[in-house]
């Protein structure tokens, strides 16, 4: 097994340094993040993780994923992209929009509008991203970090700087594709509305939509049972303790699924996979023994904690956030090996699961956070069990 030169290609390829502004503006979320931890405290932090989570999700149906669709497609085609796309986002925000009155507006406006905001975001920076305009891409992607912190600092309340944090970078981004728009909708008429492919967006849009909810079920129900500052607690200690690692995965993904495209049999590509994660497995170790020992001592560091929460708790918390990235990543594997409906399958599977165990019992905190950590490691287990079949039997 060729482990160290397989290792040392993800880790020195030459483009991973030349496209490190692809992913530069995590980091800024992150510092914004704990900015406003430090200054706002837990509870302000909370909300805005919960409504980041939540309309994250309501982005994907709102864009049905068109913002990949734009990845692989070439320049000469970006005006039509563009234009069904504008499209599909416009009726899918009217059809939410009805739908949400029909339910008795459960969805408050600003979780629409910030919905609305990030499927428009996520959509035009997709388009530089293909022009290869990588600064610019950073630049704008950069944008709605910086803009939560200066709005949180002028005083504003957590439903309006989410959304207006995306919502500027998508003005200046309209004005910066004015004359793409232009083009595209000088194009538009009856017959290319007809002719818009939403089914075909609409069955990817809802297996994202899964994936993403299986990762902002864990803040919805927090935030069901025990409120914001429980959603603070959970959101900064992934968000402090995990951040290496998911920074590191988000670099090192595109890079590797690159890799992927030039292996023809499954078990080539998912060894490549676990030849990423156990690149990254002494890190989890290491972070791990932080967070068992110091972890409470480092969360201090950025906010006194006034909950009865101990480094046991934020330690679960940390291994629930490993197991989630893991997830996260296994699926642009999946993918590659057109087996994503195994894995999606999995995830309902254990969301029920999960659910039905949440509603039958009476939970402390401490019993929530162990049964979301048994409820991940199963699915960790099962997806292990089925890739690791792979390797054992050469599965092509």
């Amino acid at each position: 097994m060729k482990f160290k030169p397989r290792l040392s290609i993800i880790l020195t390829d030459y483009n991973f340094i030349k496209n490190f502004p692809v992913v530069i503006h995590q980091l800024f979320f992150f510092f914004a993040q704990l900015i406003i931890l430090y200054i706002y405290g837990i509870g302000y932090s909370g909300s805005l993780a919960y409504i980041g989570a939540v309309s994250t999700i309501l982005a994907v149906l709102i864009n049905l994923k068109w913002d990949i669709q734009i990845m692989v497609s070439n320049n000469q085609t970006l005006s039509e992209s563009l234009l069904d796309a504008s499209l599909t986002i416009f009726i899918m925000t009217i059809i939410i929009s009805v739908l949400n009155i029909l339910v008795g507006s459960m969805l408050p406006i600003y979780i629409l509008l910030s919905a609305l905001a990030i499927g428009i975001h996520e959509l035009l920076v997709s388009i530089l991203f293909v022009q290869k305009k990588i600064i610019i891409y950073s630049l704008f992607r950069s944008i709605p970090p910086l803009a939560l912190v200066g709005f949180a600092l002028i005083g504003y309340e957590p439903e309006f700087i989410w959304p207006a944090s995306f919502f500027l970078s998508v003005i200046f981004l309209v004005i910066y594709f004015k004359n793409l728009f232009v083009k595209a909708f000088h194009n538009i008429n009856i017959s290319r509305i007809k002719n818009i492919k939403l089914i075909t967006n609409i069955n990817a849009a809802i297996t994202a939509t899964i994936f993403a909810f299986f990762s902002a079920s864990f803040v919805i129900i927090i935030n069901h049972f025990y409120g914001s500052d429980y959603v603070g607690l959970w959101a900064n200690t992934i968000r402090i303790f995990n951040s290496v690692i998911i920074f590191l995965l988000a670099a090192s993904l595109p890079f590797m699924l690159n890799m992927l495209k030039g292996k023809e049999f499954a078990y080539q590509k998912v060894r490549i996979f676990f030849y990423l994660w156990c690149l990254f497995l002494p890190l989890v170790v290491i972070s791990f023994f932080v967070v068992t020992n110091l972890g409470l001592f480092v969360f201090s560091l950025f906010q006194p904690i006034n909950l009865d929460i101990t480094n046991f708790h934020l330690s679960l918390i940390f291994l629930i956030g490993v197991s989630i990235s893991f997830i996260g990543s296994a699926q642009g594997l999946y993918q590659a090996i057109n087996k994503s409906i195994i894995l999606l399958a999995m995830i309902i599977i254990t969301i029920l699961f999960g659910l039905v165990i949440i509603n039958k019992i009476s939970l402390s905190f401490t019993s929530l956070i162990e049964v979301f950590l048994f409820v991940v490691a199963a699915l960790v287990l099962m997806t292990l069990t089925h890739l690791i079949n792979y390797l054992i039997f050469k599965t092509r």
